[in-house]
């Protein structure tokens, strides 16, 4: 207990990565936590304000423009939003433990669990875009033959 009361700010960035990376890492392995709007919808909704633009166009009106709908809260942006500052208040306090002359474990453990959080999050975002890169040239050579 001694330790923990005289690495106040390492012990403390420790453990805000740490729970960081478990959050970030469950995040990922238990999917989304919010589903997306059906598809269905989606394209409902977009055909019903083309044929409305259509007909007041037809009709010598001036087409209306749909009400700004106001984006639904995303638990998934929430949640990697959270872990992210979570990472980023540990790197913090490992910067302020380091300057403080703390033990270099409780320091080095908090830039650890921060960076790897920070990192994995990185890594992930790396992983979608090739994903979203392959999955183009694959139609794009699907359709020219």
């Amino acid at each position: 207990m001694e330790i923990i009361t005289q690495n106040k700010w390492g012990s403390l960035g420790m453990l805000l990565g740490a729970i960081a990376l478990i959050t970030g890492i469950l995040h990922m392995q238990l999917g989304p936590i919010a589903a997306p709007p059906p598809l269905e919808s989606t394209v409902a909704r977009q055909i019903t304000a083309v044929k409305k633009g259509i007909l007041a166009g037809l009709k010598g009106e001036k087409p209306t423009a749909a009400p700004a709908r106001s984006a639904p809260i995303n638990a998934d942006r929430i949640v990697d939003n959270v872990s992210i500052a979570l990472a980023v208040s540990a790197l913090l306090c490992a910067f302020i433990g380091g300057m403080r002359k703390e033990n270099n474990w409780s320091t080095s453990g908090a830039l650890l669990f921060g960076g790897a959080t920070l990192a994995f999050h990185a890594f992930m975002f790396v992983i979608a875009i090739l994903c979203a890169l392959a999955l183009l040239m694959l139609i794009v050579t699907a359709l020219t033959g």
